[in-house]
């Protein structure tokens, strides 16, 4: 028990670090990706702002393959908790998800005037759809929500050794 605690507590290795930076923004990717079409933009701003969405994984994306070694462990940790506070307002306040609904069928042919409608002759399209899409707006926010958590609590285990001591000038040399 205490093994294992004590592995928990442990910071993970750069590999899994930088694993774990690719896995989260291909996730994130596939949430706006297979959300695209429901997701609307609220306060008559251009649907195209849409496409801005793909930038919060892109960061996840460099700083996973490429591990660029320019970012202070302070920086980082505001960074990150920047951008899921941004991801988080934008969540909330930016964009929405539209229901995709189906127009009910009424058959033409069986209807007329004089015998009117009866509920037998109106059937309802079923509730799926061709297309799969997700709630973009709701997993947004909560991977907002996971980077906020991620960035005040978790900084010192998200930190690659490459960033540690990014910056820092050594003053005095212990031997």
């Amino acid at each position: 028990m205490i093994n294992t605690l004590a592995k928990l507590a442990q910071k993970p290795s750069d590999k899994n670090i930088r694993i774990t930076r690719v896995v989260f923004a291909l996730i994130l990717i596939a949430v706006i990706y297979f959300g695209y079409d429901v997701t609307t933009v609220n306060f008559s701003l251009p649907t195209e702002l849409k496409y801005a969405l793909y930038l919060f994984p892109i960061i996840g994306l460099v700083r996973g393959i490429l591990d660029p070694g320019i970012v202070r462990k302070w920086l980082w940790k505001w960074i990150i908790t920047g951008l899921g506070a941004t991801m988080l307002l934008i969540s909330l306040i930016f964009i929405d998800d539209v229901e995709n609904t189906t127009p009910t069928i009424i058959p033409t042919s069986t209807v007329s005037w004089e015998s009117g409608v009866s509920l037998s002759d109106i059937t309802t399209a079923s509730g799926e759809s061709d297309t799969f899409s997700l709630s973009t707006d709701n997993w947004f926010g909560f991977f907002g929500f996971i980077l906020i958590i991620i960035g005040f609590l978790l900084n010192g285990k998200n930190i690659t050794t490459k960033n540690e001591r990014y910056g820092e000038v050594i003053k005095k040399i212990r031997v």
